[in-house]
């Protein structure tokens, strides 16, 4: 070996060096800039509604990859990329629009792309390559379970369709109403709602961690892993379907109060168990599968296991080049930095929202419900009757109890932000059509709006089906709606729109609205103020002349409450 050769692996040595130093380096200003936002995320590991208890394990598995990775990347690292560099840049105004717009879930998934883009900017593709699964994997820490409403109801809907046929078929009489279960056995009445929770989605999301893991860690070809990790959603399906099966047997034998209590809370250890089996087992049949292919069929290259590519070697290479790592290094610190010295975004106004709503549409009178806040009566009754009662508007009393009335329920009271307003009419015509329209006028708290959604269960509605509608209005202009089916004791064939609106907005989505919102905080600085328009209606829109009558209704009604002119 000649010295220039000497010379040069001295030289590489101390490039890798000095960049694996900045990159450390690098950690602290990671934490300033995401520690709100990890807080924040680790916190709703523990809430019941994302079903994120797996969350914890995630970060881990990541590490330890990494950690059995670590000779195979020290002798990956090459130059400095320009296309880590840019990759960089985009993880950097994905991090600006997340901080900006309050999304703690957005500025994650900057930090995900910066700990892959960064080393991809500081060491080259190979390096990046290698890192694809322990950073793709964090991707699992991401709270969505409360964004996924729909596929929430529609994971509900298949697990209740599939116990319910079990259980038919195999001699017990249950009935699926909705979401729900109904024994129609005399000597073994029990009624299972398939609550958010019980749907699936926190096994959903569990097994498909697990699986991908378990195929990275097992599996030899990229084909293996791919058929395996798709295999994650049936196994998901049939662990979620088992434990709904066996809570059925239990109410069936024992009485539906044995469901609850210890058997629901720790039920789903066997059923993790069960789905740890199934993975296990399922891998081994993808590998023999998978072998059997390859050598009798002719299979892309790309899903075969290839060997690294060998680090390209460069001659000349720039001192640009060399310097990206730094360059990286400035762009990072410039954003943490301007990022929070940007000023305060202003909040909008609610001027553009009728202060109370008509009281007559049509040929619709409207009343205004109120209701009793003492916990021992709960009567809910009308202004109209209040006041032919001799009662003052304003301080108006619980004809049953004597308590405050409020046009507010108990329940919208306590857990809405105190800044949130709501106006209310029950719209009835002369055949006894009702219609139900409730305005919710959201306060700087971003709890001011619920998702119907979450609402709906606990008022004892059981989801039915869920979905976007069009409204055609009276301007041949079409409003777009989320209409979701419902039903409960009482009340079958229900139906609640409900879409939002902010001065310059309307949209039916809660996702967009967020990418809405962030889009005005971080480009115009502005915080939107949203309403969100709920009708619910206890006859149903099931039939073209009930969808018709609406839309008729609400052209009449939609106008005079959302004043788009007002500037």
């Amino acid at each position: 070996m000649n010295n220039q050769d000497t010379s040069n692996k001295i030289i590489k040595k101390v490039a890798l060096s000095w960049r694996l130093l900045l990159f450390v380096l690098l950690f602290p200003i990671f934490w300033q800039m995401y520690k709100t936002m990890i807080v924040h995320v680790t916190s709703m590991f523990n809430e019941p509604l994302e079903s994120m208890s797996h969350g914890w394990l995630v970060p881990l598995v990541s590490i330890y990859a990494v950690w059995i990775q670590r000779g195979k990347l020290r002798k990956a690292a090459t130059y400095p990329s320009w296309t880590g560099l840019l990759l960089t840049l985009f993880s950097l105004i994905v991090y600006w629009f997340g901080c900006r717009g309050g999304q703690s879930r957005i500025e994650q998934f900057s930090l995900i792309g910066l700990l892959w883009s960064v080393p991809f900017a500081f060491w080259g593709w190979e390096v990046a390559r290698l890192l694809i699964f322990p950073v793709g994997y964090m991707l699992f820490s991401v709270p969505l379970s409360s964004f996924l409403d729909f596929f929430t109801v529609t994971l509900r809907l298949l697990s209740t369709t599939i116990v319910c046929g079990f259980m038919n078929g195999v001699g017990y009489d249950v009935q699926r109403v909705g979401n729900a279960l109904f024994s129609r056995m005399p000597n073994a009445p029990f009624a299972l709602d398939v609550a958010d929770g019980c749907s699936g989605i926190e096994s959903f999301f569990a097994v498909m961690a697990l699986t991908a893991a378990y195929a990275w860690l097992k599996q030899k070809t990229l084909l293996q892993k791919i058929i395996l990790f798709f295999f994650a959603i049936p196994v998901a399906v049939i662990g979620n379907s088992v434990r709904l099966i066996s809570d059925c047997l239990v109410a069936v034998n024992f009485g539906q109060d044995a469901v609850g209590g210890y058997y629901h809370d720790y039920s789903g250890f066997a059923i993790a168990f069960l789905n740890v089996f199934l993975v296990v087992q399922l891998s081994n049949l993808v590998a023999k599968l998978d072998d059997w292919v390859i050598n009798h069929r002719k299979i892309p290259q790309i899903l075969k296991e290839s060997p690294p590519v060998p680090p390209r070697t460069e001659k000349g290479c720039h001192l640009v080049r060399h310097a990206l790592p730094v360059f990286a290094v400035i762009m990072i610190i410039w954003f943490a930095v301007s990022s929070r010295f940007v000023a305060e975004p202003f909040y909008d106004s609610a001027d553009f929202v009728a202060e109370s709503l008509p009281e007559q549409v049509l040929d619709f009178k409207g009343e205004v419900p109120l209701f009793c806040h003492n916990e021992k009566c709960l009567m809910v009754t009308t202004e109209e009757q209040l006041l032919e009662a001799g009662q003052v508007a304003g301080n108006f009393q619980c004809p049953s109890c004597g308590g405050s009335m409020n046009i507010k329920s108990l329940g919208e009271m306590t857990d809405t932000p105190k800044d949130t307003s709501v106006l209310k009419r029950n719209y009835r015509s002369p055949d006894g059509m009702v219609y139900n329209l409730n305005v919710v006028i959201g306060g700087r708290n971003r709890y001011s709006i619920h998702r119907a959604e979450q609402c709906l269960p606990a008022q004892g509605f059981l989801m039915e089906q869920a979905g976007v509608k069009p409204l055609k209005l009276a301007d041949d202009t079409y409003l777009k709606v989320r209409k979701i089916d419902a039903s409960r004791q009482g009340v079958h064939g229900a139906t609640l729109v409900y879409w939002f609106a902010s001065r310059h907005h309307v949209c039916c989505s809660h996702a967009e609205r967020i990418l809405l919102d962030v889009w005005d905080r971080s480009i115009h600085n502005t915080i939107n103020r949203w309403v969100m328009f709920a009708a619910f209606i206890p006859s149903g829109l099931d039939s073209p002349e009930s969808v018709a009558r609406f839309e008729e209704f609400i052209s009449e009604l939609y106008p005079q409450i959302y004043l788009k002119s007002r500037r």
